[in-house]
């Protein structure tokens, strides 16, 4: 019988240790990098980026109270393995206000703020779901292209 016990004992407890690994939730924001590339139209108010592009996205500027809006054209992510589509990211982050707050290089961060409405962009960067950060890292805007390499 105690040899039976014992042969028996090391099963229950592999049995429970996975029992337990399996209600531990997922980690949040762990993957490949979120690159996601934005096309549209930007405007000084989310009216007049209505019906420029199939949704609209709000953008906060890290460190200031500016405010613009995207008429997305198109969004998709860029490289690596994603589960997510760039329609996906933006129903992620559409219950929040702004919907993604933009970070990086300065003179990126300038060109997108201070572009003017009306203009047509691309814009390129690394999101950062939890926080909502759109971390800049292209901007193309009537025809030129900027890039910055942090």
């Amino acid at each position: 019988m105690a040899a039976a016990v014992r042969s028996v004992s090391p099963l229950v407890i592999l049995a429970c240790a996975a029992g337990l690994l399996a209600q531990i939730p997922p980690l949040p924001n762990v993957g490949p990098p979120l690159l996601l590339r934005l096309d549209g139209v930007i405007e000084a108010s989310a009216d007049a980026a209505r019906g420029k592009g199939f949704t609209v996205t709000s953008l906060g500027f890290l460190g200031t109270d500016a405010r613009r809006w995207l008429g997305v054209t198109d969004a998709r992510t860029v490289g690596g393995d994603n589960a997510l589509d760039g329609k996906d990211v933006l129903a992620l982050v559409a219950p929040f206000t702004p919907n993604l707050l933009v970070a990086g290089p300065e003179e990126l961060v300038r060109q997108l703020r201070d572009a003017p409405p009306g203009s047509h962009v691309r814009v390129e960067g690394l999101v950062d779901r939890g926080s909502r950060t759109y971390y800049l890292r292209r901007i193309e805007s009537g025809g030129a292209k900027h890039s910055k390499r942090a």
